[in-house]
C-alpha cells in the first residue's frame, strides 16, 4: 500500500497532462498502457449503457474483465465511476 501512496503524490506533484503521460510512458511498457487503456475503455462503454457482451466481443475480451468493471461503477464509493459521471456532465 506504501506504494501506490508514494506513486500517487508523484502524479499529485506533476504539472501538465504531458508530465503525466510521459511518466506512465517512462513506467510501463506498452503491453501494460494498452491493458490499463482497455480497462478504462471498458468502463466508459458500460457507462453509456452498452452490454456486457457486446463489449467484451467489441473489445476482444473476456467477459470476467466487463463484469469487473460493471462491478467497480456499481460500488457507491468508486472513484472511477465518480470520474466517469463528472466526465459525462462535462461533454454534454
Amino acid at each position: 500500500m506504501k506504494n501506490i501512496q508514494e506513486i500517487s503524490k508523484l502524479i499529485k506533484n506533476l504539472h501538465s497532462e504531458a508530465e503525466i503521460e510521459n511518466f506512465f510512458k517512462e513506467l510501463l511498457t506498452k503491453s501494460e498502457i494498452e491493458t490499463l487503456s482497455k480497462r478504462w475503455r471498458i468502463l466508459k462503454l458500460l457507462e453509456q449503457g452498452k452490454t456486457q457482451r457486446d463489449i467484451a466481443k467489441e473489445l476482444q475480451v473476456s467477459l470476467c474483465k466487463v463484469t469487473r468493471g460493471s462491478k467497480i461503477l456499481r460500488d457507491k464509493n468508486s472513484i472511477l465511476a465518480k470520474i466517469l459521471i463528472k466526465e459525462n456532465n462535462n461533454a454534454k
